[in-house]
């Protein structure tokens, strides 16, 4: 939880302003849920999503298994293997 407290630049119409946090919640990345994690293109190379960070199931897994995870997602992302290999030799990926 946060409180935001702005008021609005006269010249540039912009906001400005401060966020405090006052409460959270922390999570091992690794153990979110399959489902409440996602690639968003959108977001940039390599950009995870959290579906909702205040509601999340955790789901214990080794790191071993997030990395596989992790690469199922990104595949699916690119619209299957072959996309994703084109993907990952622009970005020098595959040695």
């Amino acid at each position: 939880m946060s409180k935001v407290f702005s008021k609005r630049d006269v010249e540039t119409g912009m906001m400005m302003g401060i966020m405090e946090v006052v409460d959270f919640h922390a999570y091992d990345l690794k153990y979110i849920s399959a489902p409440d994690i996602s690639y968003n293109p959108a977001l940039g190379t390599g950009q995870l999503q959290v579906r909702d960070i205040h509601y999340v199931t955790l789901e214990e897994r080794t790191v071993w298994e997030f990395c596989q995870l992790l690469d199922k997602k990104c595949i699916a992302s690119k619209g299957g293997f072959v996309n994703w290999l084109q993907y990952a030799n622009t970005y020098h990926w595959i040695k």
